[in-house]
């Protein structure tokens, strides 16, 4: 029975060990996916905001009214929304292993010494811990639900 049992232990050590890496591969796949519907959410609301900006435009040219203070607003939300898609895009590629090139902004390896489209020689850079990189779920839970307030408010 000795042999048996130790076969057996070795079975539940290596389920034990592929359901950990399992449960580490799926939270990772959740929150990446989380990020990645938020920047889909936040690329929504900078659509609907740049046609309320053609739209105020638009009026303004040809109606030959003032809308400068609200074209002003929804100019910084745009701004706004950008910076949140830009810090979410970056921790994708951190997660990703990857860095954008200042160049052409193309998500390249870290390890990369140029930028494999447009050439350009990229500077090196240390990284001392990835998880400084990495978005946060409540970061990302509320970025989520700014965009779900701003949508709400604009469907009054």
């Amino acid at each position: 029975m000795g042999k048996f049992d130790e076969i057996l232990d070795d079975v539940l050590v290596n389920a034990k060990t592929a359901a950990s890496v399992v449960s580490k591969k799926a939270t990772y796949v959740y929150g990446s996916s989380k990020q990645k519907l938020a920047a889909a959410e936040i690329r929504g609301e900078i659509n609907k905001k740049l046609k309320e900006l053609g739209a105020l435009t638009y009026k303004s040219h040809t109606a030959s009214v003032d809308c400068t203070d609200e074209i002003l607003s929804i100019v910084n939300e745009i701004t706004e929304l950008k910076e949140n898609l830009d810090t979410i895009n970056q921790n994708l590629a951190s997660a990703k292993n990857q860095k954008k090139c200042p160049q052409c902004e193309a998500n390249v390896p870290k390890n990369s010494l140029f930028c494999n489209i447009c050439g350009a020689k990229l500077e090196d850079e240390v990284y001392a811990d990835d998880n400084e990189n990495q978005v946060s779920e409540e970061t990302v839970q509320e970025v989520t639900d700014n965009v779900t307030e701003e949508n709400d408010s604009v469907n009054e």
